[in-house]
């Protein structure tokens, strides 16, 4: 089944926010069905990762090369199955 929205949201030593803006689309109330989320780390060198991966396996967590904003969306853009894409940094809630 095609869920209705992805949330593809990149990061980059967001230790302070990661979890709040996870938890933050998590409580959108939409179902593992309707939800898909891909965390894009682009090579954070802090806290980040571990962070994220408290969240697994409900999101699908990417580590890449620190390449840039653009370079980690458009890493991971193609594994977005949602009717729906919302764009989200690691800071957002």
């Amino acid at each position: 089944m095609k869920p209705l929205v992805t949330a593809l949201i990149d990061t980059f030593n967001h230790e302070k926010y990661a979890e709040q803006a996870l938890v933050s689309v998590l409580e959108q109330g939409l179902s593992p069905e309707e939800l898909e989320i891909v965390v894009v780390d682009d090579g954070s060198t802090d806290k980040t990762p571990s962070i994220i991966q408290k969240f697994v396996p409900r999101l699908k967590h990417v580590r890449k090369k620190n390449g840039g904003q653009a370079a980690a969306f458009n890493a991971r853009f193609a594994e977005a199955h949602g009717e729906i894409v919302a764009i989200l940094d690691g800071d957002d809630w």
